[in-house]
């Protein structure tokens, strides 16, 4: 049998606060992370630092494309 329990619009807030809590926590520790791939992150505010994650995974995809182009060239 399941007993349903009814929340109190204090508690509804409450669990509402903690959640976003740990979002903004979750967010600052994604973000830090972020700062430590990207070289020179750790010096740029955080519109920089997104602006320039931006143009540094286009720099990796291109890095690839030529690595992979050379590997077929190489392949019998």
């Amino acid at each position: 049998m399941v007993i349903k329990v009814r929340r109190t619009a204090c508690q509804g807030a409450i669990s509402r606060r903690r959640g976003r809590r740990v979002l903004r926590r979750s967010l600052n520790d994604l973000h830090e992370e972020l700062r430590m791939l990207i070289p020179g992150g750790r010096r740029l505010s955080s519109e920089e630092l997104l602006s320039l994650t931006a143009d540094y995974i286009m720099f990796l995809r291109s890095k690839v494309k030529v690595l992979r182009a050379i590997a077929m060239f190489y392949m019998p």
